[in-house]
């Protein structure tokens, strides 16, 4: 089962609730809004409340999709901001992104209107109906229009505000300046309003704290002058609803907020005016007015239906981008089956939304499409990690050197982006394979000079000044930004890096290109970036394995840019991804398959797959090794 966390944000009080998916509350708290705090303090409290009502019922954090707010005011469902609120003098309030780097959830939002609208429809008085519309009479006139089984947003989420559509020109003032709009008319402001005006000494509405109750009451009693205002209040909303009917054609319109208590005694002369005055209401369809039936819970159920009528973000089985640099070999081909007409083959981009090599999505409804593409619809499936969430992090490779690769470094960030524009390159090497006697260049000896390093890249003998180590299967080196490094002839290597194609190449043995040129170094920038030292960090892993059910989990390197495992499945394994980053996972030896909900996909040596950020709970079945990424 899952369910979804929706709130209600109010002026007075924060309504939470935890909706499973067929729309029942499991369990409820309210808190008190104090809206005259600062965004950052009432936006703590929703996501602590949230948090506690999780903890309440029992539930495991995997199976909830999201939390879903209705606010007051104006807010861009796309940006998850609460663009205004006069209600809790909120302007630019990011609520979405704070919610979910509070939570870990994914956020949605909507207008709280516009939320008890979609409450109604999906467990309320219009259940079933793909067209409605609700207006809410209380201290003023709220609307939610529900069209196609969706919320009608309008242009940036600005719609829609029925309340404030003409009525009576010139007519009564209305709290947004003008005049004549529907609220100044059949709010339960008004009615009393109107009460008031009308009451003579003698009549039941000549009182003091007069509500609309207390007019219907009234005219129950016997009272005349409350019996001639609520007929004119009548014709009021009776118009009101000709109009919603004549624009929309709703299947049904629904009445909530205090006075919709009156039940039939509203609806029924609404209903009839309708009938009446409607076009074509002798030849079409007339809308039905009702009451609206989930009371305060409307706007609870409602918020959290923006999450749970999302369809599941499934995992994404991804195709590599190749390269065919020359120090490349054969062994992506025979060991992992990637098939290609490159040869040599170097490099196989597993996991990359870089413009150089992006990689394709191979399932489901982006099959065809970049992973770069897919992203760009939905930056949310990074995770609440990302950087901006404007540009995919990080890339994930399998490396064949067949003959030595080039000494080189890269740049940080702050470098990168100043020389480049473009990401530093800070990353990891996990040795899947080596040869006997393989290793690699790693950092310097010793410290050295900066005339040092650039003596010896002149004349050829900067590989005396570097440190050499033999890898072996399973080892783990970090190799920071700025460090100089050479992987060696004979390694077959899992490459975690960030996003960035840059490479700043300070020696080359003499080899030529393609076209029988020398390749190209970069020695000025390199000497710019280089950390003239010995490496920083061990050969790994430093961490010992873990247990887990259903196999092991080897820690290898944890840092700012990424966070990698190596995860052995013996059986069957248990997992979730939450809002927080996406999950990686690049097969390196065996087979089996990836579990989610009813689906099954399977997982082979060389086959990477991408779960989205907030995708929920998985299962590994198999036997098989996987390299485990995430930020």
């Amino acid at each position: 089962m899952r369910y979804a966390i929706g709130i209600d944000l109010g002026g007075t009080n924060i309504a939470a609730g935890v909706v499973q998916e067929n729309y029942q509350i499991l369990e409820s708290d309210s808190i008190p809004t104090r809206a005259e705090r600062s965004w950052r303090e009432i936006v703590s409290d929703m996501a602590e409340l949230a948090q506690k009502l999780i903890v309440r019922c029992g539930l495991n954090e995997a199976d909830c999709v999201g939390i879903g707010v209705g606010s007051p005011g104006t807010c861009n469902a796309q940006t998850g901001e609460v663009v205004y609120s006069n209600n809790i003098c909120w302007e630019h309030v990011p609520l979405c992104a704070e919610i979910t780097r509070l939570t870990g959830f994914p956020c949605r939002i909507s207008n709280d209107a516009n939320c008890a609208a979609l409450g109604e429809v999906v467990a309320g008085a219009a259940k079933g109906c793909r067209d409605a519309v609700l207006l809410t009479l209380g201290t003023g006139v709220g609307s939610g229009i529900v069209l196609g089984g969706e919320i009608f947003e309008g242009t940036d989420s600005a719609g829609a505000e029925l309340g404030h559509t003409t009525l009576i020109a010139g007519g009564v003032s209305c709290s947004c300046g003008r005049k004549g709009c529907v609220e100044s008319y059949v709010s339960a402001t008004a009615l009393i309003r109107m009460a008031r005006e009308a009451a003579q000494s003698g009549s039941l509405l000549d009182r003091e704290n007069l509500n609309a109750r207390d007019v219907y009451e009234a005219r129950a009693a016997g009272d005349e002058t409350a019996a001639q205002v609520i007929k004119k209040y009548e014709e009021y909303l009776g118009e009101t609803a000709v109009n919603v009917t004549n624009l929309f054609r709703p299947e049904m319109l629904l009445i909530g907020g205090g006075v919709s208590g009156q039940g039939e005694a509203l609806t029924g002369p609404v209903n009839d005016y309708v009938k009446a005055h409607c076009f074509g209401g002798t030849h079409s369809y007339v809308t039905k007015v009702a009451a609206a039936s989930l009371g305060n819970q409307a706007g609870m159920i409602g918020a959290a239906a923006l999450c749970l009528r999302q369809p599941l973000a499934g995992p994404l089985l991804l195709e590599p981008a190749f390269k065919d640099y020359i120090w490349g070999g054969n062994r992506l081909k025979t060991d992992f089956g990637k098939k290609t007409d490159m040869m040599p083959l170097a490099e196989s981009w597993e996991l990359s939304c870089h413009p150089d090599g992006p990689s394709v999505i191979v399932n489901g409804p982006w099959a065809g499409r970049t992973l770069a593409d897919y992203l760009a619809a939905h930056p949310e499936k990074i995770g609440a990690g990302a950087d901006g969430k404007t540009e995919f992090p990080l890339l994930i490779k399998l490396i064949d050197a067949a003959r030595a690769l080039s000494v080189q470094v890269h740049p940080d960030d702050e470098y990168a982006r100043r020389e480049e524009n473009a990401f530093g390159k800070t990353e990891m090497w996990y040795v899947v394979d080596a040869e006997e006697g393989a290793g690699i260049y790693y950092g310097f000896k010793e410290k050295i000079t900066l005339e040092e390093m650039e003596q010896a890249i002149r004349t050829d003998t900067l590989t005396d000044k570097l440190n050499w180590q033999q890898a072996k299967k399973g080892d783990v080196f970090f190799i920071p930004a700025g460090t100089v490094h050479a992987i060696g002839a004979g390694l077959l290597i899992a490459e975690v890096q960030q996003s960035s194609n840059l490479t700043y190449r300070v020696f080359d043995y003499g080899r030529l290109d393609a076209h029988g040129r020398p390749r190209a170094l970069h020695i000025q920038k390199a000497l710019d970036v280089a950390r003239r030292e010995p490496p920083a960090y061990p050969v790994g892993p430093t961490e010992k394995p873990k247990p887990v059910s259903g196999g092991m989990v080897q820690p290898l390197v944890k840092c700012e840019r990424f966070d990698v495992s190596a995860v052995t499945v013996k059986g069957l394994m248990q997992g979730t991804v939450n809002a927080d980053s996406f999950c990686s996972f690049l097969c390196l030896d065996g087979a089996g398959a990836l579990i989610f909900g009813a689906e099954s996909l399977p997982i082979e040596k060389g086959r990477s797959v991408y779960l989205p950020a907030g995708m929920g709970a998985y299962q590994l079945a198999g036997d098989m090794v996987l390299l485990k990424t995430r930020l």
